[in-house]
This record gives structure tokens, sequence and C-alpha cells, in this order.
């Protein structure tokens, strides 16, 4: 199943990977098939991922892969909640990783509006209490609550 919400796009999801790579297929297959980004963004993420890592060892560990590259047609958050957590490492030690259930995927269109909503996205991940109920609620309800909380 799979939730939808209008201005930035969110989309959340559920599902199953064996690893990182396969957690961002699955927010790349997601914003593909709602048409906001291309095939070759979900290439870049994973490229990205594999020599900036994104996982953030907070109070509830995350994930957060990202690119600036072209194939971005409109900005696109994919929040994925898997049911088991995957390992990706850190992105303030790279040697070191983190297991995560959620993975917040983002396609932002713009150096500027990207990096301001990074900063919005850290602060909404750093809150355990938004994170819980990232965990737990109907996934329609997570995509009101990205909204709410990231504009």
């Amino acid at each position: 199943m799979t939730a939808v919400s209008s201005k930035n796009v969110y989309i959340a999801t559920e599902g199953s990977a064996k690893d990182w790579e396969e957690a961002i297929r699955i927010c790349g297959t997601c914003m593909m098939e709602r048409g906001s980004v291309s095939r070759s963004f979900t290439d870049s993420c994973i490229e990205r991922e594999r020599e900036y890592p994104t996982g953030l060892p907070a109070g509830i560990p995350v994930a957060i892969p990202h690119s600036k590259a072209e194939g971005i047609k409109e900005n696109c958050i994919c929040f994925l909640r898997l049911d088991r957590p995957v390992r990706f490492y850190r992105m303030d030690d790279s040697e070191e990783y983190i297991d995560t259930r959620l993975v917040f995927n983002l396609a932002i269109k713009g150096a500027d509006d990207h990096l301001e909503f990074l900063q919005k996205l850290m602060q909404f991940v750093m809150d355990e209490g938004s994170l819980e109920k990232c965990s737990s609620m109907p996934l329609e309800d997570i995509t009101k609550l990205l909204e709410t909380k990231l504009g």
C-alpha cells in the first residue's frame, strides 16, 4: 500500500528489502510511478550512497538517501517503512553502520531548496516522537504528518 500527498509530493510506503540498495530502489520505484523522478535519479541516489552514506544514528536510526542529480521532475519525498531493518553506513563515520527500518528518500530540485529541506528533515528525524509515529501510524497519516511538519 502507498499513500500520496500534494504540494511537495510526500509518498509513504511499506516493504521488505534485503539491503540498503534495494530499499533505495523501492523508494525510487514509488517516485517513478508517481512521475516525480526518472530512473537516473534512483541510480544517482545509489551511487551517492556508496560515496556519502546517509545513515543517521538518532534515537531511532534513519537513513536519508538523496541526490541533486538531474531526473527530478517535481519535489518528492518517499518515506519507506521496512518490515525488517537494513544496514546503512553512517553519515558521520562511513566505517560504522546503523540498522534502520525508516528511510526518507529525497528528490528536491535546486541547491538552496535541497539544503533548506534537508535541514527541516534533520530536525524532524531528531524528534523521537515524530519517528515513533512514523513507525506505527497508517501510511496516509504519515503523508499528512510529513506535509504538516515539513511544509
